[in-house]
């Protein structure tokens, strides 16, 4: 029977730690990487839970407000409607033509042998309004005639400076019939009928359709001999 000695068995088993050295690292690195990634999930699960929880809160929010906005919405149109009525309220107003400082104006003009016994007036138009004056009267005077065109021609004179194409013009100028006192004298007297023709404002510009424009294009182009 034969009897073995191993004189090396310490160092067999050194060499068999520093093979299995080598795996215990490589366990160990791998399972602090699996350690990592489940950190890095939880951290995510979490942040998608809160994430999640915001969003059913503003969702949650949302269909609280939508009715409000709703109503909101609704306000603000008959609001927006309220507020085109009041403009075209305060624009018709501000653009309103007045008679009175015009009544005013032939007031000034009107000499002591004159008498006005009727004023009518006409105005047609929104932005460029043309306006008519009818002033019906009696002068009286060595030349009654003369004194109802020096009239006229002062009210030309005196509209020219706050109106546009102003005409004025005798409708009728006929001699009278009767005498009139003034100054203790009888004078001979002629009724008249002055027209005072005037224009006042704005045109206001006119923005064609856009059928007509692709029209009028179209036209241009047709008759254009280079196309």
């Amino acid at each position: 029977m034969s009897l073995r000695l191993n004189l090396y068995h310490e160092i067999h088993q050194a060499r068999s730690a520093r093979k299995r050295d080598p795996l215990k690292i490589s366990l160990y690195v791998l399972g602090g990487v699996v350690a990592g990634f489940a950190a890095l999930y939880a951290v995510e699960l979490g942040r998608y839970a809160s994430v999640a929880n915001d969003l059913s809160r503003k969702q949650a929010q949302f269909a609280k407000l939508e009715p409000e906005a709703a109503v909101a919405k609704k306000r603000e149109e008959s609001f927006q409607e309220t507020q085109k009525i009041n403009t075209k309220l305060v624009k018709g107003i501000e653009e309103r033509f007045y008679w009175a400082p015009v009544l005013q104006q032939v007031a000034t003009l009107v000499p002591r042998d004159v008498q006005i016994n009727k004023l009518s007036g006409d105005i047609q138009g929104s932005g460029l309004r043309k306006c008519q004056l009818t002033v019906d009267g009696l002068s009286a005077g060595t030349d009654p005639r003369k004194v109802a065109e020096e009239l006229r021609q002062s009210i030309a004179e005196s509209f020219s400076k706050s109106f546009r194409a102003v005409d004025a013009k005798f409708r009728t100028l006929e001699d009278g019939s009767e005498l009139v006192m003034l100054d203790g004298k009888q004078w001979p007297t002629a009724s008249f009928a002055i027209s005072v023709n005037f224009e006042t404002g704005e045109e206001l510009p006119v923005t064609p359709a856009p059928g007509a424009r692709k029209k009028g294009r179209a036209a241009a182009a047709e008759s254009d001999p280079s196309k």
